[in-house]
C-alpha cells in the first residue's frame, strides 16, 4: 500500500471485516491523530493506521489501553515494520509489525483487485455501480448474495458475471454502501432490476 494512500473507515472494515463502528472506536479512542487525515468532511485512515487499527483486532482484549495507544505513537513515529516494544514494569509488549503490515497489504491488493472491477458511469444505469463492460448493479448482486443466492444461480440469470465479479460484490458494498433504504431485489422472479431474465438488469436503477 502507498503510504499516500488513504482509506475510508468503511474500506478499511471491509477489507479487515470489522464493523464499521469498529474502526470508528478506534481511531476516536486508540489510535493517534497523526493516523487520520480529512478529506473534506470525510475522515481517512493513513496506511499507518489501517496496520494499527489491524494490530488492535489481533491484540489479547487485555492488552491495556496506554499500551496500545504508546505502541500505536511508536509506530506512527517510526514509520517502520520493525518490531514495536513497549515496557511496563515487568511486563514487555512487542508487535509484529511486518507480519501483520503484509497482511494487511495483501488484503488492500485484492480490494483494489475487486474495485478495478466495478464503474460508475453516468451513460449506465445512471451512474450506479455496476460491472466493468456490463449493467449489472454491484449493490444487486451483494444483496442477492446476502439473501442466499449461489454461484450457479446467480450465473445462470446473469450469463456475463465472472466469478471475480461474484466475490467483489460484497467487498464493494461494504466498503460503498448504498445510501437511502435500498430496494428489496426480487430472485428469479422475471423482474430482475426492472428488466427480464437474460437483459442483466438493464432496467431503472434504486435512487442512492
Amino acid at each position: 500500500m502507498d503510504t499516500a494512500e488513504t482509506l475510508s473507515p468503511a474500506e478499511v472494515g471491509a477489507v479487515t471485516g470489522a464493523p464499521v463502528k469498529a474502526v470508528y472506536k478506534a481511531a476516536e479512542e486508540r489510535l493517534p491523530p497523526g493516523m487520520l487525515v480529512r478529506r473534506g468532511r470525510e475522515r481517512r485512515l493513513t496506511r499507518w493506521g489501517a496496520v494499527c487499527f489491524a494490530i488492535d483486532r489481533e491484540m489479547p482484549r487485555d492488552v491495556p489501553l496506554p499500551v496500545r495507544r504508546q505502541l500505536y505513537a511508536d509506530i506512527l513515529a517510526r514509520q517502520s515494520t520493525e518490531p514495536a516494544r513497549c515496557e511496563r514494569g515487568v511486563l514487555s509488549y512487542v508487535v509484529d509489525v511486518r507480519a501483520v503490515a503484509d497482511r494487511m497489504d495483501a488484503k488492500l491488493a485484492r480490494y483494489r483487485d475487486a474495485m478495478a472491477l466495478v464503474s460508475e458511469d453516468e451513460a449506465v444505469q445512471g451512474g450506479a455501480a455496476t460491472f466493468q463492460g456490463t449493467r449489472i448493479l454491484v449493490h444487486q448482486i451483494a444483496a442477492l448474495l446476502a439473501q442466499g443466492a449461489g454461484e450457479a444461480e446467480l450465473r445462470e440469470d446473469y450469463p456475463r458475471l465472472t466469478s471475480a465479479m461474484i466475490a467483489a460484490a460484497p467487498i464493494y458494498a461494504r466498503a460503498h454502501p448504498r445510501r437511502g433504504r435500498p430496494r428489496k431485489p426480487a430472485w428469479r422472479s422475471g423482474d430482475r432490476d426492472g428488466g427480464v431474465p437474460g437483459e442483466e438488469g438493464a432496467g431503472s436503477r434504486s435512487t442512492a
